[in-house]
């Protein structure tokens, strides 16, 4: 059987340093706010996702159906090479569970009177600091702590955050481990995702006859399986075992009967970068290339027009023609900008826009509706276009054109 070389230090420290790093990644992305603007947010009141410096508004839904697939299918590579590492090492419902133990094993030798309404009460704040850290990717912090402070968090920011904190609490008192172990579907995919060449923890068979049979592993596995029977949907890859045997053995001067691995010695096992993998990791590649040139490459600002709802049409007495529009425009860049509607010309006639079309202020993000009639001099045949630039700083950034009614 191949394996990763055997060591006598424990993965405990280094697993909790990963839960450890990954509980303060999730609290903190809130919080760091280059320019002003969350790293990660869905804002619900502009319908814009704020993506590492990216704004993608709703209209732009494609590239955050790029963003979803990327997770999919990082989901999927990641499995196939790791396994369960995501459930042993970076699963939030794992790290909530292992502080619940710590929170039991510190109030154990408490007076009872004393030890039940301690625990609660640390597993309320936890579920509230959860509930408020989830509303926190919709909420700005610093907007949501003032109007929790004002009593305005509305209402459904506060039902999110009460109900949230309720499913977590009730989570942290009586489920746990059980929602791995029967619950939670991850567990089911995992086994659609594994290859032979997966990383599994696994007992060696062939060492079966120095196990000394002490059960320090089934103490120590969070699910209560034995790993002495074989890969099990159950386990979640955290190692305990692996650690749990170790210190059996190490004043035996031996590593341990558990270890990780990927997968039995022949032509399909111990090669975790095979075809399958190779093959989803270029999808994931050219996937994440979709995302930043779709991201580096889109306009700083749109523009859309519509005839005005009257479709009124007006004849001058010098003979000019003039139609009403309605312009929207959008900044999609990160600074307000300033912005103009300009006409190109229509070689033979005398373009001229009428209305507010200049000095168009709109601040980072923001959108607005501009009326305004084009006017020409004479009046053009049937099936004639105008084309309508949207113009900043001297350059056109974007364009639609505007058909001429003539009746």
């Amino acid at each position: 059987m191949s394996e990763v070389p055997l060591k006598s230090r424990r993965i405990a420290p280094w697993r909790k340093g990963v839960q450890w790093l990954a509980t303060l990644i999730i609290l903190g992305l809130p919080f760091i706010r280059p320019g002003g603007e969350s790293l990660l947010r869905l804002d619900a009141g502009t319908r814009t996702l704020l993506f590492f410096g990216a704004k993608l508004r709703i209209e732009e839904f494609y590239l955050f159906l790029v963003v979803v697939l990327i997770l999919v299918f990082a989901f999927l590579f990641v499995t196939m090479l790791f396994g369960r590492v995501w459930c042993g090492w970076l699963c939030p419902q794992t790290t909530l569970g292992d502080l619940a133990d710590w929170i039991e094993r510190r109030t154990k030798k408490l007076p009872t009177p004393l030890r039940a309404p301690l625990r609660q009460s640390c597993f309320l704040a936890l579920s509230a600091l959860v509930g408020a850290n989830l509303v926190w990717y919709f909420i700005a912090p610093p907007e949501f702590f003032a109007r929790l402070a004002a009593g305005q968090l509305g209402a459904v920011a506060g039902i999110s955050l009460t109900v949230t904190a309720l499913v977590v609490y009730l989570d942290l008192a009586f489920v746990r481990r059980r929602f791995c172990k029967s619950v939670c579907p991850y567990g089911r995919i995992q086994l659609m995702a594994m290859e032979r060449g997966t990383l599994t923890l696994e007992f060696d068979p062939a060492l079966k006859g120095v196990c000394l049979r002490c059960g320090a592993c089934v103490r120590a596995c969070p699910t209560g399986i034995d790993i002495r029977e074989g890969l099990q949907i159950e386990c979640i890859n955290c190692g305990r075992c692996l650690d749990a045997c170790r210190d059996v053995f190490a004043p035996r001067g031996r590593g341990g009967l558990i270890h990780y691995t990927f997968g039995p010695a022949g032509a399909e096992g111990s090669r975790p970068v095979n075809r399958k993998a190779l093959l989803l990791g270029g999808v994931l590649l050219l996937l994440v290339g979709l995302l930043v040139f779709g991201v580096t490459t889109r306009q700083e600002a749109t523009l859309k027009v519509q005839r005005s709802a009257t479709g009124e049409v007006k004849r001058l007495p010098d003979g000019s023609l003039v139609n009403f529009y309605s312009a929207f425009v959008e900044n999609r860049g990160a600074a307000a900008r300033s912005y103009s509607l300009e006409a190109a010309a229509l070689p033979g006639y005398r373009v001229e826009l009428v209305g507010p079309v200049r000095g168009i202020a709109l601040a980072a993000n923001e959108n607005k509706k501009i009326g305004f009639a084009l006017k020409l001099n004479a009046a053009p045949p049937p099936g004639t276009q105008v084309q309508l630039r949207l113009v900043s700083e001297g350059k056109t950034v974007a364009a639609s054109p505007l058909p001429v009614a003539v009746q």
